[in-house]
């Protein structure tokens, strides 16, 4: 191989094979910020309007941020010219960030421009990658990524209800986009593609850790006394609640299906199960984040009726729609304590410290119930499809093998 293409194609690899590299772990820390930055604007602004300030662009970065767990999953980031890219587009993702509060003002052109520059990386790394079918796919997705940038830098600029009509567009753009562009061809390693999005929720849980100490340091802030310390360990109890409903098995099982999923299963459990469902985990953290925040500033008085309960629920549903997807759990516990949690958490608003309280009583009923049933090995096998006989030992007999040409949709 002599041409530049031929060279620019021996940094990349056929699958991406093997663990999560340090340099996607680095790449993933600036997510904790724009996580931040949404939450803020959340908890700052209450209501409708606020909410929808602060999602809509979460929804939009999430979309790109979750393309690049697939293109390192193509293009392993092991060479100079693809981190320093990877880099590049660390930065436009931390102005993206930056930008949040003031992306439907004429002033946070920087959103859009951001946005674009990670489009655009995103389509240059693709095209380095081995497999031609993933370099044909990525050519055909660009317009829809590029299209919903477009529509969010001309929003700011237009009437007040057009602008929203922008976002509202540009959301289905990308979404829609793997049924409206037919795409197919993009590579899938499985053992990667699941490590990538539990670590990557890792990242995102750290912002319902972070919020217990912006609570703390709000207006009023002093020394840790008893109340304070008593709010922390609720906090805490919160974040690990939800760690513990994602990961008690959950991954090795996700993983397991992943790899015995035919081609065109595979590509909707890469869509569904992790870039839908992993989304709406992150915006039920972000909600359960303002919720910590405003619960330890106002431990004794009433806070928001919504956001802890709310964002619990939205979270359980996602890690249910997650674990449907995928047949690696029971979900009537995760709909059923969403459906509790929201009644209860709004009745206990009464004080921040009874809000926490309640959602830290719902998931701990859920995470005990779950790990009781694991240690039973109920869930086993639940993984396999319908009518499978499976004996003892056959978790590791003829798993199908990843394909490095399987198509997925949409990254």
């Amino acid at each position: 191989m002599t041409s530049t293409g031929a060279r620019l194609r021996l940094w990349t690899s056929v699958g991406a094979q093997g663990r999560v590299t340090p340099m996607e772990l680095f790449f993933d820390l600036v997510f904790v910020f724009v996580v931040t930055r949404v939450t803020h604007v959340v908890e700052g602004h209450p209501g409708w309007e606020g909410l929808l300030q602060g999602l809509l662009p979460m929804v939009v970065v999430w979309w790109m941020f979750s393309a690049f767990g697939w293109l390192t999953n193509a293009v392993r980031p092991d060479v100079v010219p693809v981190r320093l890219l990877l880099v590049v587009a660390m930065t436009a993702f931390f102005i993206m960030g930056l930008s949040v509060p003031y992306a439907f003002e004429p002033e946070g052109w920087a959103f859009p421009v951001a946005y674009l520059v990670v489009v655009g990386i995103h389509c240059v790394v693709y095209l380095t990658a081995s497999v031609d079918s993933a370099r044909r796919a990525i050519l055909r997705n660009v317009p829809f990524n590029a299209a919903a940038g477009v529509l969010v830098l001309v929003a700011p600029h237009l009437p007040e209800g057009w602008g929203w009509a922008c976002w509202a567009v540009a959301v289905p753009v990308l979404y829609l986009s793997p049924f409206l562009g037919h795409i197919r061809g993009f590579v899938i390693e499985p053992h990667h593609f699941v490590e990538r999005h539990a670590l990557l929720l890792i990242v995102v849980l750290g912002e319902s850790v972070v919020a217990i100490g912006i609570g703390a340091e709000g207006p009023g802030s002093h020394a840790v006394d008893l109340p304070l310390a008593v709010g922390v360990v609720l906090g805490i109890a919160v974040a690990t609640g939800l760690w513990w409903v994602y990961f008690d098995g959950d991954e090795v099982r996700a993983e397991a299906e992943f790899e015995r999923a035919d081609e065109r299963r595979r590509q909707h459990l890469a869509y569904y199960a992790f870039t839908g469902a992993h989304l709406a985990m992150i915006v039920g953290v972000i909600l359960v984040a303002a919720g910590i925040t405003d619960a330890i500033r106002h431990f004794d008085d009433h806070v928001n009726p919504w956001w802890l309960g709310c964002g619990t629920a939205v979270f359980l549903v996602g890690h249910a729609l997650h674990r449907a997807m995928l047949k690696s759990g029971r979900i009537v516990d995760r709909v059923v304590g969403a459906v509790c949690v929201v009644p209860l958490g709004a009745a206990a608003s009464v004080t921040g410290w009874a809000a926490m309280a309640a959602v830290v009583v719902v998931l701990t009923v859920i995470a005990t119930l779950d790990h009781r049933r694991g240690l039973g090995g109920g869930e086993a096998h639940q993984d396999h499809g319908p009518g499978e006989q499976v004996g003892p030992g056959d978790d590791h007999q003829d798993h199908q093998q990843p394909n490095p040409e399987v198509g997925v949709p949409g990254k």
